[in-house]
Order: structure tokens, then sequence, then C-alpha cells
């Protein structure tokens, strides 16, 4: 396995460069992108009515949310090479028999990791107290009532447990997703691999983290003030609302992907990283 370290301020590029990839072939991408939060809006259609369906529809969201990726991926790689962009490459990952199964076994560590995770927090915090957390919030009780603050501690090292796991989680699939797609890699060595190449490129990731942090504050913000205008609206405020935040989780997504694809392409030796021309608009197939 061969990666390289790039210097901290790629990960400035790295985010300059997901930001350009939408001039590339903006229809295209944008519905692929599209296509693939409202997939992931889809359990939370039955979250009060069918709770089974609901759970059902989420893990196997879980297990196939690689796979989409790998469409989204698929359609950046297209887009960057000056290639047609369409929504059916939403599903390049689950038509590449392969490719299909490693990548579903990234999936399969996913679940696997949030079920070992979700023991884990039912051990650490126990069942009174979480039959005690329970009906303090049923009855609305304060943070600072004695009997919250006698149980947060539990609750705490779960939070810490939880964001351990997944920030290893999240850095062992930041470089695995594209390593099983673009370079054939085996689902296990591509996590292992996207490890060390995290833990080698700490710096640029790090330079990364607080850009994208502090766009996604400033964004907050901006939407915090639009929400204030719509919510005058009434019931047609409440759709633009809806309508913004979708909008908003795509064009996120889709920056964020285009970076994960550009450092994927610099540190695996694909390329001199982020492109700094454009290359021609292409067309987009449906």
């Amino acid at each position: 396995m061969d990666y390289k370290v790039a210097a901290p301020s790629r990960g400035l590029a790295w985010f300059q460069g997901g930001v350009r990839m939408l001039d590339r072939n903006p229809r295209g991408l944008l519905a692929v992108a599209l296509g693939l939060v409202l997939l992931n809006q889809l359990p939370g259609l039955f979250m009060q009515s069918q709770q089974e369906a609901w759970l059902g529809l989420l893990v196997l969201l879980a297990l196939f949310t690689p796979a989409l990726l790998g469409g989204l991926f698929t359609a950046i790689d297209a887009a960057s090479e000056g290639q047609p962009v369409g929504l059916a490459q939403l599903f390049a990952g689950l038509r590449r028999p392969g490719v299909r199964g490693q990548l579903i076994v990234l999936g399969v560590v996913m679940l696997c990791v949030w079920a070992l995770l979700a023991v884990a927090a039912y051990r650490i915090v126990g069942e009174d107290n979480l039959r005690t957390f329970q009906h303090l919030i049923e009855t609305n009780a304060k943070p600072d009532s004695p009997e919250m603050q006698a149980i947060i501690l539990p609750f705490l090292k779960v939070v810490g447990l939880a964001v351990a796991v997944l920030f290893v989680l999240m850095a062992a699939m930041y470089f695995a997703v594209p390593r099983v797609l673009f370079d054939g890699r085996n689902a296990l060595a591509a996590l292992g691999e996207s490890l060390l190449a995290c833990a080698a490129n700490v710096l640029a990731l790090f330079v990364y983290g607080v850009v994208l942090l502090a766009v996604a504050f400033v964004a907050a913000i901006v939407i915090s003030i639009a929400f204030a205008f719509l919510h005058l609206l009434g019931n047609v405020g409440a759709l633009l609302q809806q309508g913004l935040m979708i909008a908003f989780t795509v064009v996120w997504m889709l920056v964020s992907t285009s970076a994960n694809y550009l450092a994927w392409r610099e540190v695996f030796g694909r390329g001199e990283g982020a492109p700094t021309q454009p290359p021609p608009r292409a067309g987009v197939v449906l």
C-alpha cells in the first residue's frame, strides 16, 4: 500500500476543489446528490406511524450507504473527467458485481460498529438510569434538577465513547469507499489503509475539518436568519424551510464528497490533488 502525505494547506485546497466541482456539471451532480438525500429521508416517513418499517428501512439504508456513496463518487469522477453525469449513476456501485459485494461489506462493518456501540451504551448507562431518564423526559424535568444531575455521569461516559468510536469509524471509512470503488481493494484492507492514511495526513485533514466547521457555522447563522423570516409565512414558510434544508444538505453532501474524492486522488496517487481549472461542462444523462 502506497499513500502520500499531503501538506497541511492541502486541506483548504480539497475544500476549494469540492466547491469548484459544482461548476463541472451542476445539473447532473446536483441530481445525483438530491437522489441520495431523498433516499436518506425515506425512513423518516415511517418514524411516527410504523416504527418497525422505520427501523427496517434505517438498517437497510445503513447497509447500502457505502454503495450509494459509491454512486455519488462515480458521478463526481465522471464530472471531473468531463464525462456525462446522470441520476442512474447513483446506483453504479450496486451494478458492479465485484465492487458491490465489497461495498456492502463496508455497510455490514458500519452496522456492526453501531450495534456494538448501542450495546456498550446500554451497559454503561444501565436499565434503571434509562427508566429514570425516560420518566424525567416525560415529566419535562429541568436539566438542573437533582434527579437529572444524578444520572448525567453515565450519559457523559456514553457520549465520550461514542465520539471516540465514531472518530475511528469516520477515519476508517473516509478513503475506504473510493479505494474499493476505484482501486478494487478488499473492503477490510481498505478500512485499514484508510485509517493509516488518515493518521499520516492528520494535519491536512485537521485543516479541512476546521474549514468545514467554519463554513458550517456561517451557514447555520444564515439559515437561522432565513428560518426566522420564513416562519412569518405560516404553512408556506414551513414548506420553504424544508426545501431550504434539503437544498443545503444536497450542496453540503456534494461539496464534502467531492473534497473526499480529491483527497483520495492526491493521497493515493491518482492525479496531483485538486485541479486548478475545471474541464469543459459535460452533458446530463438520465
